[in-house]
């Protein structure tokens, strides 16, 4: 019998622990999200917080020395191209959108090889007025009656006019004659070779080589600029250099193609390249026999910058290597480095130290800012002079005189103006010498005054010279309505930091004249208990719903009802609404909606997140309504439960309600008619009865006036016209019975190994 009952006392604590295991281990686990919770928190609180200048401002303010100019060294702002950007000369000419073929009518072509397929137009007028539109032949051929046939293949229109007028003089007379062209033949010819489009084109016989060359969208980058082909018969018609164009605006060398030409760009012949100080850097074509000179030529020449003693030739020298020659092509001294150029070569034209030295400057608040030469005779006087002061804002009691050194040191000399302008001062200037003068604002401070309170525009205002109380408030748009003007307070702080209060009497005017001094600060107080039409609404079952103003800060919510003539035969007073919205506002000023935030349960998912739980919402709207017994406060007339209004209160009084509300868990949601003296369980019995799903434990009966009941003895509760009864559904937590089991025997197997082990000791 002991060891039976020590076998069931032993299984029930086991079956206790694996009941309350789950508790108590959820119960650590919140302890420890929550401790992680708050050390999350506290890092980002107390994490130091630091401030880098993003990468796209760093090292893009240049260094500007004391006359403004930039002491940057770095050659590559200067604007010019290496000869590693530069391009070969002349390609981009077949870049831009160009009329690509001539038109196919023109009025005169007195050079046009006439051919078979021209529409020749023949006009005769005189003592015969005729007009033949013709065209010629595959054989060459025109007919003209009267006349018969002319052959006219291989004749320019000149030599053909002149030709028809002796056929035609035999069979008229007194007559004249004008030949033109009509519609023109079609012609096929081939661009070949290093062309961006090769390829055979029909074009109109009107049309140049260039024309062609553009079709085809000119030389490629491989392609020559100085000699292109003409092939006509298979032999060469003519050589085309296109610098001669480029360079001259010299078209001779254009010619008219005709059927079956080819035009061929062979491979670009060697090249040189030349940057720096001329006034078309680029790579250019060498046609053999080229020198120094004649590539500065084609490159347009050199700019009026340009160090013509020593100029940079990069070639390769006969032994596979890179090497400099400097060249001296300074006119002055007869250009005896005239060298001849080789393909490959990179000529590099240097300019002339810019730094000007004979220079003094001058900034600030003069009319004429900028450089001006300096003499053996400039003085500062002499600068100030030439700058001009301008006629006001000038803080004449310093300016300051930068001075440049050789070795790169700044000094800063400060001068004053006054004496300087007088006579009584002033030095020679050295070179490069830069005079800054300031203006007034740039120097002193300004002074400002400060208004707050009771004024139209309270702010800050500028501190005018014998500024008086007044001033400021006019400056301010004057007092509003509510302006309490007999007690207006002035700070005043000392150079101490000491700070000194003064109230002053706006109504007596002595006292408004008082002067202000830097950083004053005026407050302007309301009139005490001043308000300016108050209202509040009372709307639903009163004789005379709507706003009404507040008489006074201890009007009530009876003397309220009252003034809106009572209720009306259908009020419901049990059930009158009355809501404050200044009760959600408080809340939040007592930071309500954070503290609620902060009490929710955590819960990490599987990612190690944590995340918190939202059971309670702050919502302002319900919290807003203040729970009052309305028919308590009429049968006192006031004088128990009433309360005192505010602005903006908001009183609603319903109509008598139909029934009782059931709502929830149960068999039918709905109205059920009201009958006395019953409980809460006889209309959950009337909608249904519970269902399933229902908690009856949380049955709640929510009174008229906002009261709720809940827990213990609320199904027994009576209910009143205008309750409402709600059955929330019960929250049912799965349970691995199974696991439990498992568990639990194997927890019983280990003990009764455990007893059976001791017992036989």
């Amino acid at each position: 019998m002991k060891r039976f009952i020590t076998w069931s006392l032993l299984v029930f604590i086991l079956v206790a622990l694996n009941w309350f295991r789950a508790a108590y281990c959820q119960a650590l686990v919140d302890e420890e999200l929550l401790q992680k919770y708050q050390e999350a928190k506290n890092t980002a609180i107390h994490a130091p917080r630091t401030y880098s200048t993003p990468e796209i401002f760093v090292d893009t303010l240049p260094m500007l020395g004391p006359d403004g100019a930039s002491i940057n060294s770095d050659m590559a702002g200067t604007g010019e191209l290496t000869h590693q950007s530069l391009k070969p000369f002349g390609y981009d000419l077949f870049r831009m959108p160009s009329e690509l073929s001539p038109p196919s009518e023109v009025a005169d072509a007195a050079d046009y090889i006439l051919g078979p397929g021209d529409n020749i137009i023949i006009y005769l007028w005189g003592k015969v007025e005729k007009e033949y539109n013709l065209t010629v032949d595959r054989q060459g051929k025109i007919f003209i009656p009267k006349v018969g046939e002319v052959i006219v293949w291989g004749l320019k229109l000149s030599e053909f006019e002149e030709r028809i007028t002796k056929k035609l003089s035999q069979a008229y007379s007194d007559f004249r004659v004008s030949v033109s062209l009509g519609k023109i033949r079609s012609i096929r010819v081939y661009l070949t070779g290093e062309v961006s489009k090769p390829g055979a084109y029909t074009i109109s016989s009107l049309t140049t080589l260039f024309n062609a060359l553009y079709l085809a969208g000119g030389p490629n980058m491989r392609g020559s600029m100085r000699d292109i082909k003409l092939i006509r018969n298979n032999r060469v018609e003519a050589t085309v250099d296109l610098y001669q164009f480029l360079l001259k605006g010299d078209s001779k060398s254009d010619v008219r193609l005709s059927s079956g030409d080819a035009i061929f760009v062979p491979i670009a012949g060697p090249r040189a390249t030349v940057s720096g100080e001329v006034k078309r850097p680029a790579i250019y074509e060498l046609q053999g026999g080229e020198t120094v000179s004649r590539l500065l030529e084609l490159a347009g020449g050199t700019r009026a910058e340009a160090y013509l003693d020593r100029i940079m030739l990069d070639r390769i020298s006969p032994e596979d290597e890179r090497e400099v020659v400097d060249l001296n092509m300074n006119p002055k001294n007869g250009a005896v480095n005239d060298i001849e150029l080789i393909g490959g070569d990179i000529l590099t034209v240097f300019s002339i130290y810019e730094l000007k030295r004979n220079i003094v400057s001058i900034g600030g608040m003069v009319k004429h800012p900028g450089q001006f030469e300096r003499s053996d005779s400039t003085s500062l006087r002499s600068l100030i002079m030439q700058g001009e002061l301008l006629p006001e804002n000038v803080y004449f009691e310093r300016a300051n005189l930068f001075r440049k050194y050789p070795d790169r040191r700044v000094d800063i000399i400060p001068i004053n103006l006054e004496s300087v302008m007088s006579g009584q001062e002033d030095m020679p200037l050295q070179d490069l010498d830069s005079l800054h003068v300031y203006s007034i604002d740039d120097v002193k401070r300004r002074e400002f005054v400060y208004v707050e309170g009771e004024v139209k525009r309270p702010g800050k205002y500028q501190l005018y010279d014998n500024m008086t109380l007044s001033d400021l408030v006019f400056l301010a748009g004057n007092f509003r309505k509510n302006a309490y003007r007999l007690n207006v307070e002035l700070a005043r702080t000392d150079s101490l930091g000491q700070v000194a209060l003064k109230n002053i009497d706006m109504t007596d005017s002595a006292q408004c004249r008082l002067r202000l001094e830097d950083d004053d600060r005026i407050f302007v107080r309301e009139i005490p208990d001043w308000f300016l039409h108050r209202t509040v609404t009372v709307e639903g079952e009163v004789a005379f719903p709507g706003q009404y103003a507040l008489l006074s800060r201890s009007e009530t919510l009876y003397g309220l009802i009252k003034r809106a003539g009572g209720f009306t035969e259908n009020a419901f007073p049990k059930g009158t609404i009355f809501t404050r919205r200044t009760i959600s506002r408080n809340l939040e000023m007592q930071n309500l909606p954070e503290i609620i935030a902060n009490s929710q349960p955590l819960k990490e998912d599987s990612s190690g997140t944590i995340k918190k739980v939202e059971l309670i919402r702050f919502n302002p709207e319900n919290v807003n309504r203040v729970i009052i017994d309305m028919e308590k406060i009429i049968d006192s007339e006031g004088l128990d439960g009433n309360l005192g209004l505010q602005n903006n209160d908001y009183v609603f009084v319903p109509e008598i309600p139909t029934g009782i509300s059931v709502m929830g868990a149960v068999g039918a949601n709905g109205t059920i008619k009201y009958l006395n003296e019953k409980n809460v369980k006889y209309y959950i019995e009337r909608a249904g009865n519970f269902t399933n799903q229902a908690d009856k434990k949380g049955t709640r009966l929510i009174k008229a006036d906002g009261r709720v009941f809940a827990r213990g003895g609320t199904l027994g509760k009576k209910v009143e016209l205008g309750d409402a009864i709600v059955v929330p559904t019960e929250i049912k937590k799965d349970r691995d019975w199974l696991k439990t089991l498992s568990t639990t025997v194997s927890i019983i197997g280990g003990l009764a190994t455990t007893v059976f082990i001791i017992d036989r000791l």
